[in-house]
């Protein structure tokens, strides 16, 4: 296959693949009290508190849309906020144990989607699609070089017409 054909065929791929999934998790949460942006908020606090840098940095939200989305956590008791003792300027988010008991459910419920998602495919190809996704997710990762040379200026060339 010619390469030109292959990134075309990854670009769509992975468009269908981002649409398609976004669409099934706010499915699946649409019954539950948090929206999709709230779901990946609390998984990324489940491992510990985090600055909010850390967690823009984490969830790939801009500071002033994770503050709106902390803040709808926060009065739900999901998550709490702190000024941090040494940095009055830094705040920190922590997950609360009724945070910890949703995003449980919320785990194991998108688990289960997963699962019967990968019931369709062979056991084989199972592993080896697997295997892939977890090689590009962690191209990416915005922890990783090559991600953060991708970010770095437009590539569309689009000039605005005056």
């Amino acid at each position: 296959m010619a390469r030109k054909q292959l990134v075309q065929r990854s670009r769509n791929s992975f468009t269908r693949l981002a649409r398609f999934f976004n669409q099934l998790m706010r499915e699946q949460l649409m019954c539950g009290p948090v929206t999709v942006q709230q779901c990946y908020t609390l998984e990324a606090l489940v491992d510990g508190p985090k600055t909010m840098n850390e967690l823009a940095a984490e969830v790939a939200l801009h500071q002033s849309t994770l503050t709106r989305v902390v803040e709808k956590l926060e009065k739900q008791n999901l998550v709490q906020r702190r000024r941090l003792a040494h940095n009055q300027r830094s705040v920190e988010v922590q997950i609360t144990e009724a945070g910890k008991q949703t995003y449980k459910l919320l785990d194991k419920a998108s688990s289960q989607m997963i699962s019967d998602l990968l019931d369709h495919i062979s056991r084989e190809r199972q592993v080896t699609i697997v295997e892939a996704m977890e090689e590009v997710a962690e191209l990416l990762n915005p922890g990783n070089e090559a991600f953060q040379k991708l970010l770095k200026g437009c590539r569309c060339n689009i000039q605005e017409k005056r």
